[in-house]
């Protein structure tokens, strides 16, 4: 036997004529979902952060050193009490607004 007696041939060419057995094709369901947008937490409370970060900045300027402290001193502890209350603030407030656009109201 020749290579041209089992080759190409016998498979069906494209537009030959021949047709080709296709599976069923799976019916297409549509499903309505709600899409739910969600405050991003972490922009909130980065936020918060940058604010106590400017406040300490400009609280650290305004004061002058004292007891021994520089004004670098004051700054960084300053920073770090704003920061807590800011990052806080700014979860709150990110929790806020997910409430009310999720329009989830507390338990009745």
């Amino acid at each position: 036997m020749s290579e041209q007696e089992h080759g190409p041939q016998d498979a069906p060419a494209p537009g030959d004529g021949r047709q080709e057995q296709r599976e069923p094709q799976e019916a297409t369901r549509l499903v309505q979902v709600t899409r739910r947008r969600a405050p991003r937490f972490r922009a909130f409370v980065l936020t918060g952060v940058v604010v106590a970060f400017l406040a300490a900045a400009v609280v650290a300027a305004l004061t002058p050193p004292a007891g021994g402290y520089s004004q670098r001193a004051l700054f960084g502890y300053l920073f770090v009490a704003f920061g807590v209350v800011g990052a806080l603030l700014g979860g709150l407030v990110a929790v806020l607004a997910d409430r009310t656009r999720s329009g989830r109201r507390g338990p009745r």
